[in-house]
């Protein structure tokens, strides 16, 4: 924690702690005072003082004599001052803080108005927050929608203090959609707790954007089929998914390390992308050892034909047509689409 965020949360105590301070201080004051003036025992400077204080009109415990009226007024005013402290301490904090809430979410929205070529993630919890952390890593732009202030994006991005863009809406709603900019977005990926409620929000996306790029998990198998034909692009089962790494890693533990490294798992930069062949583009009608991918820092590691043939570790005598496709590994000297 920096200097600068210590010095916050001792002002911020501070000034919560403030009226009870000053009443303490009222109290001991009150207590001494009735004592040395008027000769009275703990227990009844202790009641009068309480009773000065709170104005609640009790009248006195005995007699006061002169000195000690004056210390009464003296009394009523600091009591009059406490409750001035704590009720401006009270309302300054609920104003501050919706005053910041309000900000944020002006600033939040302005955010999003401008976004384009970004990515909607519907849902907060786990596997969403692996997603964004994805997606925060290759610096891409995204859009959470979640209800739930307290899933686990929410607490994460509040604990590490992330700038993410959380909108708390409901995804199943067309117009929370709307308002993420699903028009202007490259993907979506549908991550909620249910598959009843991913299947919506497939329908829903398909129908606004039909060339969106949509992605849902499932949790029951028997589902995949229905996701597919409401527009889902890919469909993932989190459990099968792990399940099959998990027997590769154990069938075979080295590719099984190579690939946590080729997907920087292990701090190393080996990004993977895939090169379409466009018409006219510098790489039409080449030969692959001629391409310049390899001066790139790239690999082909597999060549698809316009006609849908997968050749892998293509030969460098490889014809490159338009509609190809190349996957390539390596570091590159650009930024690699992962």
């Amino acid at each position: 924690m920096q200097l600068a965020d210590i010095q916050y949360y001792l002002n911020n105590l501070f000034k919560i702690l403030s009226p009870a301070i000053f009443l303490g201080l009222l109290l001991g004051i009150g207590i001494t005072g009735y004592g040395l003036l008027e000769g009275w025992n703990t227990v009844d400077a202790a009641y009068m003082t309480v009773i000065t204080i709170t104005t609640v009109g009790f009248g006195e415990v005995h007699d006061l004599s002169p000195n000690g009226k004056i210390f009464t007024i003296l009394l009523i005013l600091g009591g009059v001052v406490f409750y001035g402290l704590a009720l401006d301490g009270v309302l300054n904090m609920i104003l501050r803080n919706r005053f910041k809430d309000i900000v944020e979410s002006t600033r939040m929205r302005d955010q999003i108005k401008r976004l384009r070529n970004h990515y909607i993630i519907c849902g907060g919890g786990r596997m969403a927050l692996a997603m964004i952390m994805e997606l925060e890593r290759t610096r891409q732009n995204f859009v959470v929608l979640e209800t739930n202030p307290n899933s686990t994006v929410s607490r994460y991005k509040q604990l590490e203090k992330k700038k993410w863009l959380i909108l708390e809406l409901d995804a199943l709603l067309e117009e929370s959609l709307q308002e993420a900019r699903i028009d202007q977005a490259l993907g979506l990926a549908a991550v909620l707790p249910t598959d009843a409620d991913n299947l919506f929000v497939v329908l829903s996306a398909r129908r606004l954007k039909p060339d969106l790029r949509i992605e849902t998990r499932v949790a029951n198998e028997n589902t995949r089929p229905k996701m597919e034909q409401a527009g889902a692009d890919k469909v993932i089962s989190p459990y099968a998914v792990g399940g099959v790494q998990m027997a590769r890693s154990l069938l075979f533990p080295d590719v099984d390390d190579f690939m946590e490294i080729a997907y920087n798992k292990a701090n190393y930069e080996f990004p993977m992308k895939v090169l379409n062949i466009q018409p006219g583009d510098r790489y039409e009608g080449k030969l692959l050892k001629d391409s310049g991918i390899s001066q790139d820092g790239f690999i082909c590691i597999s060549f698809k034909s316009p006609d849908d043939r997968l050749v892998f570790a293509p030969p460098a005598e490889t014809l490159l047509l338009a509609g190809s496709e190349l996957l390539l590994l390596g570091s590159g000297t650009e930024r690699a689409l992962i």
